[in-house]
């Protein structure tokens, strides 16, 4: 039988030069074990907001919410943070968490959260009870655990096999501030990988404060 619901992705999409720049740099990671490497056609750039389970039957009322949320916001800066690798070796950028990003996600998991009709994704529905106190309620609440104070706005780079305590500083450092006018709706992969876009929305052409 075929499956009712997909894993979902709603994340800021970064303008071209950001994402070149993205490229570039998981593809200088290649070499040292990476198991995904952002191609723009198979691996995308992005700064998740949002990634759950959505019926397959609620895509085009997502999709409705999305170019309306959109319209409605003003874009914003994100500012370059530092770099990370985790333990799992991801490999990524972190930002700021600002009043308007943690806004805008705010925004879009109440706008959005109803349509998944309290599905959580089979990978964290396996792992629920290694998370923290408030990442447990954030799954059953939102079907996402990053929510609200456990929000770390990143973008990820790769991810390698192992820990690689090096990794960064063999690197030269870029800056990758840039300023959010475009949102996206993906198809999610493995590794939280953006996989296929859905489609792209424009904020309001209104000009940033």
């Amino acid at each position: 039988m075929a499956k009712k619901s997909k894993s979902f992705n709603i994340v800021i999409y970064p303008p071209k030069e950001v994402s070149e720049q993205a490229i570039s740099f998981s593809k200088r990671l290649k070499k040292k074990g990476s198991l995904l490497v952002l191609d723009g056609k198979n691996h995308f750039p992005h700064v998740t907001l949002y990634m759950t389970e959505f019926p397959l039957k609620s895509v085009a009322k997502v999709r409705k919410l999305l170019k309306q949320v959109a319209a409605e916001t003003k874009p914003f800066q994100l500012g370059h943070l530092k770099y990370r690798q985790n333990k799992d070796g991801y490999v990524d950028v972190g930002y700021r968490r600002s009043k308007n990003v943690n806004k805008f996600q705010r925004k879009i998991i109440e706008l959005l959260n109803p349509l998944r009709n309290g599905l959580v994704r089979d990978k964290d529905r396996m792992r629920i009870n290694q998370m923290s106190a408030t990442e447990q309620k954030n799954i059953r609440r939102y079907g996402y655990r990053s929510v609200g104070a456990r929000y770390f706005p990143h973008m990820t780079f790769t991810k390698l096999e192992k820990f690689h305590r090096s990794v960064l500083s063999q690197i030269e450092k870029m800056d990758f501030s840039f300023t959010v006018t475009q949102i996206g709706f993906f198809h999610s992969g493995e590794h939280g990988t953006c996989c296929k876009v859905i489609e792209i929305f424009d904020l309001s052409k209104r000009t940033c404060r």
